[in-house]
């Protein structure tokens, strides 16, 4: 599963944070307007990989508004 997010520099490095809590691959692009996230997270178990997933967008959504205020 792949989550790729733009935005506000110090939001993407909490999102990476938070993404590699959870033991994805996580990847930083940045330019000078906008820091993109990509959130790779694989598993070989289909009901686990959906569990993960659900418990990373919970976690990384708790993120964005804790600071976007």
């Amino acid at each position: 599963m792949d989550v790729r997010w733009s935005g506000d520099h110090d939001i993407a490095m909490a999102l990476k944070e938070t993404a590699a809590s959870h033991g994805c691959t996580v990847e930083i692009e940045q330019t000078d307007e906008t820091t993109t996230v990509l959130v790779v997270m694989s598993d070989s178990d289909l009901q686990r990989l959906r569990d993960r997933v659900d418990a990373l967008l919970v976690d990384l959504s708790e993120v964005e508004e804790r600071m976007n205020g």
